[in-house]
């Protein structure tokens, strides 16, 4: 269970998504960090990652077999990117 919990508390994937629109749009760190947390207070989006990914880490690692998990986290991860993008989207 610690294996499951401890990556989606410490580095959500919704920073690294953050850091790389920014890299790619060329804005500074520190802008990518400060939209990232106007999301996380004003649209609940690291709430949201971790309702997604708390779940899926720990099936993942209690009933996925093993040669499954790094397909199923990747299917599960392009799905969040999408809704990801819908929550950013909308106003």
């Amino acid at each position: 269970l610690k294996s499951a919990i401890a990556p989606s508390l410490i580095l959500a994937r919704v920073s690294v998504a953050y850091l790389v629109k920014g890299l790619l749009l060329r804005r500074s760190v520190r802008d990518s960090y400060s939209n990232y947390w106007s999301d996380v207070v004003n649209k609940g989006v690291l709430f949201k990652n971790w309702m997604i990914f708390i779940p899926v880490q720990c099936l993942t690692f209690s009933v996925i077999p093993q040669h499954f998990r790094v397909s199923f986290v990747a299917c599960v991860s392009f799905f969040w990117m999408i809704i990801l993008s819908c929550i950013l989207s909308s106003s």
